[in-house]
């Protein structure tokens, strides 16, 4: 939970007063345990009994999170008049489009209806059940004038049905699995399958608070859900239904070419009608597509190749349709945005990630490089000209946009892996009309750990662009060991998405704010743009604890302390590291490294490979092996020239920078371990490995999972090779005991058993483990048969 900062807010010379100015964001602080805690448990308890008690629990904690929304809109209301537009939208047959934010909708898990792997990295579903309940109850607007959208991903249906779809005798649909229950008919009795991400329960919730008239019965629209049935919302009478956005190629009539005015990587963009309406020319369109109001429901995450994903994010990419191409073919899979080229994209590869843009061969998913051999690449406005693009578009479509970021836990570490993703508590909920001010302020937010009394000093002292500080981990030399002591920084230093915006007129950052603490009834407001709150009639900054960064973006969020470990490796053992990464990255030679300077544009690549990589779970028989082993070999391989028969190098810098975030890592662990090449070093605990014990780790980790053979992992990338031919090869004799097939298969080869049919090539250095060498492996020179896999085929 955020704290009070000790002393009041430090008082200006020109008087104490509170922010006006700007545009207004609205928000509320809750206890976080009441809202959240033990929802997966609940709801796992309910789906399997189908205990209304249980229901009782879980109704409660959505109509405190109500209670909220409930006041947090009224301030926004009140200030903005904001229902007076929407009311005047609504009667013009437009409806409610609601976008949460989920990049994969495994929320709950179909296997045993608890916490999917997806479930701390999507917009929660009671968070959208009240919402939309407070629209329906303040807005007089019946269920049936809302829908949900979401860019469905095929892929993840496909892989669904190979595992459930049988058990209930139904094909389970990309709205089914967003429902979170699908309904089928085994032997005349109903079989369900739940799973997914839970609209089914917003439905349920939205139907205990209404008079479930047929107009206004939030259960319709289940069935068309279930079933694959597409409607547009003209034809959806009295039907509260999901949209998928990202399907446009097999209705072709949904798509709608609009211009970008000042377009900076896109002058036309392509967007379903059910989000911007029909033709204007065409009344029997505009009467099919009417238009829409968008709530975007988003959760802030630290991402994996931005600052943070927020409300900018959730339209400024996720509106780009992943299933669209140029011509009105139905059949054809020439993605304009989507990757890769066949009936399952799943990444939105080809937009700009980054300023410079790798060309791909769609063959080899690898870059193309020009008769010099170096990389053809092009420069764009990367993934801020992107993202302003689609917002421009809307705005150039007079679409009406009401943000609301679900700001109760915020996700640290990771954007895209649920198993290490940390939820941080904070218990805040912020809504605003302009989706920059909101995006800045929760930025700010997040990024600031510092007092502004002292961070105001060292901002005026080094001339700083922000006074939104974070007290950072800083590497310091001590005798023949790094150690760890405290500095200042902040992502803010290096970030311009929020600056293009404003300048392209899409919001401010500038901004106000007003709300409620609930759990003290005090008042919320702002001070400079920093968040306070009222105690005692003194105001207090209300700060985060947390220290929020992403690992694979950790040279940005944490630029002062990974240059502060490059420079004590480079002291102590005479390397170039800090050279290394300037030289790799920095174009401006500012001394900075700023989220527009990011390489030669690995990013479109390394898309392109976890695109292919992904289609290959269905396409593949054994794909649930070969996708993993592809997709880790093919970044290694293709970081070293000397490592592959095209001397492709252009994930070196990508994995450069994840050795720095390795080492940051091994030296917050808990447990203390000596490094592995320089006796009087240790690591841990505030500790620093050296960088060669860094590279070491990373390597063997990402090869085998571990640094011993007990300790090879069996989903490792050689784990992943075992297990095939085992599979393949020796009907499985290992794998079915999981716990200990690669223990069992070395002791076999101890004891004088014949190895299984597979030879692992690999670079020298990467044979053995601990001195010993690892068994199916061969250490090569040879490019072209370094990290190749060789059974009567070749991986």
């Amino acid at each position: 939970m955020p704290e009070l900062f000790t002393q009041p807010i430090f008082i200006d010379n020109e008087g104490f007063k509170l922010d006006e100015a700007g545009s207004l964001i609205a928000g509320v602080h809750i206890d976080a345990d009441k809202a959240y805690s033990e929802l997966p448990d609940l709801l796992q308890k309910f789906i399997n009994t189908q205990n209304e008690e249980v229901w009782s629990e879980i109704e409660k904690k959505i109509d405190y999170i109500y209670s909220g929304i409930f006041i947090m809109l009224n301030y926004l209301d009140e200030e903005t008049n904001f229902m007076c537009k929407l009311q005047e939208e609504v009667k013009k047959n437009k409806i409610l489009l609601f976008k949460p934010n989920i990049m994969s909708p495994d929320c709950i898990s179909g296997y045993n209806h608890g916490a999917g792997s997806a479930y701390s990295l999507a917009t929660k579903w009671p968070m959208v059940a009240a919402i939309m309940r407070w629209f329906h109850d303040n807005g007089n607007i019946n269920y049936s004038q809302m829908g949900l959208i979401e860019g469905c991903n095929d892929l993840i249906a496909s892989i669904c049905n190979k595992t459930f779809s049988s058990q209930i005798n139904k094909i389970i649909t990309n709205e089914g699995i967003l429902e979170g229950r699908v309904e089928g008919l085994v032997d005349g009795e109903i079989k369900t399958f739940d799973g997914g991400w839970g609209f089914y329960y917003v439905r349920k919730y939205l139907s205990s608070h209404c008079s479930q008239d047929e107009s206004d019965n939030p259960m319709n629209g289940y069935e068309e859900s279930c079933n694959g049935i597409l409607l547009a919302p003209g034809e959806a009478k009295n039907k509260l239904m999901i949209y998928d956005i990202n399907t446009l190629q097999e209705v072709p009539s949904r798509k709608r070419i609009v211009s970008v005015p000042d377009g900076k990587n896109f002058s036309k963009i392509t967007i379903n009608k059910i989000i911007i309406g029909g033709d204007p020319s065409n009344p029997d369109d505009i009467k099919l597509y009417p238009g829409s109001v968008i709530i975007n429901v988003p959760v802030p995450k630290m991402h994996n190749n931005d600052l943070i994903t927020n409300s900018i994010k959730n339209l400024g990419i996720a509106l780009y349709p992943m299933k669209c191409a140029k011509s009105e073919d139905p059949l054809d899979t020439n993605w304009i945005y989507g990757s890769p080229n066949n009936k399952y994209p799943n990444t939105r590869a080809k937009l700009p990630h980054s300023p410079w843009v790798m060309k791909i061969d769609d063959e080899t998913h690898l870059p193309i490089k020009d008769k010099n051999g170096k990389y053809i690449s092009f420069k764009t406005a990367g993934s801020s000209g992107t993202q302003c693009d689609l917002l421009k578009a809307l705005q150039n479509q007079e679409v009406f946009m009401i943000h609301i970021s679900d700001n109760i836990n915020i996700t640290n570490i990771t954007s895209s892996n649920g198993n290490t993703a940390l939820p941080i508590s904070e218990g805040f909920i912020w809504s605003s009309l302009d989706c920059v001010a909101l995006d800045t302020f929760c930025a700010n937010y997040c990024f600031k750990t510092l007092p502004r009394i002292y961070a105001k000093q060292l901002q005026e002292k080094y001339h700083l662009k922000t006074e939104f500080l974070q007290e950072v981990p800083f590497a310091l030399i001590h005798k023949q060991n790094i150690i760890t002591k405290k500095n200042v920084d902040s992502p803010l230093l290096r970030y311009s998405l929020y600056k293009d915006a404003e300048i392209r007129g899409i919001g401010s950052q500038l901004y106000h704010i007003k709300g409620l603490d609930l759990t003290t009834k005090s008042t919320l407001s702002s001070y400079k743009g920093h968040l306070i709150q009222e105690k005692n009639n003194n105001w207090y900054e209300f700060m985060t604890k947390a220290l929020y960064y992403n690992y694979l973006t950790l040279l940005y969020n944490l630029q002062t302390t990974i240059f502060s470990y490059a420079k004590a490796c480079d002291s102590l053992f005479n390397t170039n590291l800090y050279n290394e990464l300037m030289n790799m990255l920095a174009e401006n030679n500012d001394g900075v490294i700023d989220y527009n300077e990011q390489g030669r544009g690995f990013e479109t690549a390394q898309l392109e490979t976890f695109a292919y990589c992904l289609n290959l779970l269905i396409t593949d028989e054994y794909g649930s092996l070969k996708s993993p082993y592809i997709q880790n070999i093919s970044l290694l391989k293709n970081s070293n020239s000397c490592w592959n028969p095209n001397a492709q190098n252009f994930m070196k810098e990508s994995i450069f920078l994840e050795k720095f975030s390795l080492a940051f890592k091994l030296s917050q662990q808990e447990n203390q371990e000596k490094d592995l090449f320089y006796n009087k070093m240790i690591y841990g605990k505030g500790y620093w490995p050296s960088f060669k014990t860094v590279e070491y780790l990373y390597n063997m980790t990402y090869v085998y999972g571990g640094q011993s053979l007990k300790s090879i992992s069996l989903s490792s990338t050689y784990g992943c090779l075992f297990q095939y031919c085992d599979i393949v090869k020796n009907s499985g004799n290992y794998t079915k005991n999981p716990s200990t097939a690669l223990s069992d298969y070395f002791k076999d080869l101890n004891s004088g058993e014949k190895p299984l049919p597979f030879t692992f090539f690999v670079p020298h250095g990467f044979g053995k483990l601990n001195g010993i060498k690892v068994p199916n492996t061969i250490e090569t020179n040879d490019p072209k048969l370094i990290f190749t896999a060789h059974f009567k085929e070749i991986w």
